[in-house]
C-alpha cells in the first residue's frame, strides 16, 4: 500500500471525481457498496434475461442500472467541464 493523494474535483453522495497524480485524466471513485449493488443489479438482470427474455422486471432492472451509470457519467462530465478538462473519450450527447 502507498500513501498517495488525489485531488477531489467534485463529490456527490457515494461518487467522486478524483485526479490522481501523474494521470492525464480524472477518474470516478464509487464507494464499494454502491459499486457492488450496481454489479449485483446487472448480474441478476442478465441472468434473468438469459432464462426468460420477456421478463419485464429484468429489463427494468437493467434500465435502472444503466440510468445509474448514466447519472454517474453525467456527473463526471460536468466536473470535467467545470475544471476545463477535456473528456478522455468521445461521446455523443444524445445518449
Amino acid at each position: 500500500m502507498t500513501d498517495e493523494q488525489a485531488r477531489v474535483l467534485a463529490r456527490d453522495g457515494n461518487v467522486a471525481v478524483t485526479q490522481l497524480a501523474g494521470r492525464a485524466f480524472p477518474g470516478i471513485h464509487i464507494q464499494g457498496d454502491t459499486f457492488a449493488e450496481l454489479q449485483r443489479q446487472f448480474a441478476d438482470a442478465v441472468s434473468r434475461v438469459r432464462h426468460a427474455r420477456d421478463d419485464t422486471d429484468a429489463w427494468e432492472a437493467l434500465d435502472s442500472a444503466v440510468e445509474d451509470l448514466t447519472q454517474i457519467l453525467r456527473f463526471y462530465e460536468s466536473a470535467l467541464e467545470k475544471h476545463d478538462v477535456a473528456r478522455p473519450y468521445f461521446r455523443d450527447n444524445a445518449s
